[in-house]
């Protein structure tokens, strides 16, 4: 018989794209599945769609909670698990109907704690990217996990990156670590944190090359996400972060990794005021105070560009010589192709 996996989706103000993530999620050719729907206290018509979900296939739990956010959704699955794996799906994507059984198949292969894959981006124009993991092996053990793995995860070196999305876990493992989601209002990027006391605590890493989830890439995505407070839980993503890292006395190369992630972060919330419909003047006065923020500021005197994209690396030192400028105009450019 089949092992048992669970498949978690957190589900809040998503019902123009409920039906398509679920359907690609019963349709797996991995059968022996339970599926958990968290409604996450969402506003729209998804807790009745839910409801209606389960009653056409038995394999569906649906969980009705009052809203906390993305992480606290995540940890009600695992809270209500019972798969020996774990994927948290987010539900205004889809994936590929032989996910479950590819995954499963590496997970048992190499005894593996947590299964990574490629995807596939789709943007609102149609056109697809592959976007393929970029790895020196197929398996990575706690050593390789520490010293490679890890610090890639946050710069994206190897094509994937911290997303939750993107992995099976087993979930004994997951249980038995301790570690859980934080509140993504509380810290920034909560997948990075979660990654961040995760992997140093397990043993094994297995990939999986086939792109096999669906990313969409929605154009309305930057202007939809932006919040006055999103800076400061920036800072705080970064603060608490190298404190563990110190902590744990993980590699140095983590810190520089965590750094340079805090960076793409912080430039994605500029592009996020920049893609507002704040005036002009708010934008620039939101932009400046990012500029001059002392966090921003002390990690721009440590030598950590050569982590950053090409272009972004640009930026970066043009703000570290105050070039404020030439910062805003690059900024205005790229959110313009967005």
């Amino acid at each position: 018989m089949q092992t048992l996996v669970t498949i978690v989706l957190p589900i809040y103000n998503v019902e123009k794209y409920l039906d398509r993530c679920i359907k690609s999620v019963v349709e797996q050719t991995y059968k022996n599945l339970e599926i958990i729907l968290v409604d996450d206290g969402s506003p729209d018509n998804c807790p009745s769609m839910c409801d209606d979900w389960a009653k056409k296939d038995s394999r569906i739990k649906v969980i009705h909670k009052v809203n906390a956010g993305l992480g606290m959704a995540r940890n009600t699955g695992i809270d209500n698990a019972n798969g020996k794996y774990i994927f948290f799906l987010d539900s205004d994507d889809c994936v590929d109907v032989t996910l479950v059984e590819k995954c499963v198949a590496s997970a048992e292969e190499y005894n593996s704690d947590v299964v990574m894959f490629s995807r596939h981006n789709i943007y609102d124009d149609g056109r697809i990217v592959s976007r393929k993991v970029k790895v020196p092996c197929d398996v990575f053990d706690n050593k390789g996990i520490v010293n490679l793995l890890l610090p890639s995860l946050f710069t994206y070196k190897m094509g994937f990156g911290v997303s939750a999305w993107s992995k099976m876990y087993n979930l004994d493992t997951l249980k038995s670590s301790g570690v859980r989601f934080r509140s993504e209002r509380e810290i920034v990027s909560e997948d990075a944190y979660f990654a961040l006391e995760y992997y140093p605590e397990i043993s094994t890493v297995s990939v999986v090359h086939e792109c096999l989830y669906n990313y969409y890439k929605r154009s309305d995505s930057l202007s939809r996400s932006y919040k006055p407070d999103r800076q400061s839980r920036n800072d705080n993503f970064l603060k608490k972060s190298i404190a563990y890292v110190e902590e744990k006395g993980l590699p140095e190369i983590i810190s520089k990794s965590i750094m340079s992630r805090y960076h793409a972060l912080t430039l994605g919330t500029m592009l996020q005021i920049v893609s507002t419909d704040l005036s002009d003047k708010q934008k620039r006065q939101a932009v400046k105070q990012i500029f001059k923020n002392p966090v921003l500021k002390e990690t721009l005197r440590k030598d950590v560009f050569d982590l950053s994209a090409p272009k972004s690396r640009v930026f970066w030192w043009l703000l570290k010589f105050r070039c404020y400028f030439f910062c805003y105009i690059m900024l205005w450019r790229k959110s313009r192709k967005k």
